[in-house]
């Protein structure tokens, strides 16, 4: 058992971003199926109802302002949380299709933002529409990583929408073609018993759509949500406590030239490498400024 873990540890930390959200999403299913399972065993209830409890605490809570009020944590939470098998199997098959293609193209930040970026604007467009509109009349619970799925499918399939892929390794079809195929399938079902996913769904490829209009024109709109996620990650992380001393001797063997080339480095680059290790922490400096660093500094 010790080894298995291990070997998840392994794959979850060497993995990249398209591995991780997987592993998260599925760790996150596992845990709610444990959760009902020991819950059901304490209080005697039917799973499906431990597994709503789960939800409860975890999935974003529609129609009802006040219990959003005291969980807003579940616009990022609900994102990550499924309780059915088939919901979750499709969504993370769909996103390691759709992932891998995505990052062709565009970076594992990118894909994380737009992932995040997607998920909250189909919260948002929930949260806003269940609570105006007469047609969501008794509060509910939406889970589940489809808009942040749709949100890297849509973006990918606007962005390159006549790249061919193999469809079921068989069948070529053009890519704008899967994306009209998602779309128009959303719109057609909305009035059957999942509106509010259907609502999300489209929200999430109308980040898609924005996200890959947008990177056309030179804007990247991840780049706002990633440096959130990345001012927040550096809140956790410790930094390590570095102080630059210059040497004198070697100074003093300096030429006018190399002590002024000298200055340069010290006075522009050093300063701005441990602005950047206060920011973000060392792990995210560059080869070359960390050549930088040591070779004109000491460290103490």
């Amino acid at each position: 058992m010790n080894d298995i873990w291990l070997d998840i540890k392994q794959r979850f930390q060497k993995g990249d971003i398209l591995t991780k959200l997987i592993y998260v999403n599925g760790g996150i299913f596992l845990l709610s199926i444990i959760f009902g399972i020991i819950w059901g065993l304490i209080s005697g209830s039917e799973f499906s109802e431990s597994s709503s409890l789960f939800a409860y605490f975890t999935a974003l809570p529609t129609n009802n302002i006040t219990g959003f009020l005291f969980k807003p944590y579940t616009l990022i939470t609900h994102m990550f949380v499924h309780v059915e098998v088939f919901h979750v199997l499709f969504n993370m098959v769909l996103l390691y299709f759709m992932g891998k293609l995505f990052l062709n193209y565009f970076s594992s930040k990118q894909l994380f933002g737009l992932y995040i970026l997607g998920g909250l604007l189909g919260a948002i467009s929930l949260l806003v529409i269940t609570n105006l509109s007469p047609l969501f009349s008794n509060s509910g619970v939406a889970y589940g990583a489809s808009a942040a799925v749709m949100a890297i499918s849509i973006g990918i399939i606007a962005y390159t929408p006549n790249t061919t892929v193999n469809l079921f390794g068989m069948f070529p079809v053009k890519l704008m073609w899967i994306g009209i195929f998602y779309v128009v399938s959303d719109l057609v079902s909305f009035y059957d018993s999942n509106t509010g996913g259907h609502l999300a769904h489209l929200a999430g490829a109308g980040a898609g759509y924005w996200f890959a209009a947008a990177f056309k024109q030179g804007k990247d709109i991840t780049r706002g949500v990633n440096k959130i996620i990345d001012s927040i990650v550096g809140l956790f992380k410790r930094q390590p406590k570095m102080k630059v001393v210059y040497s004198q001797e070697k100074v003093r063997k300096m030429t006018d030239e190399q002590y002024n080339a000298h200055q340069k480095v010290t006075q522009a680059e050093i300063d701005s490498i441990l602005d950047k290790i206060s920011a973000s922490g060392y792990s995210s400096l560059t080869q070359r400024e960390k050549d930088i660093l040591f070779q004109y500094s000491n460290k103490k």
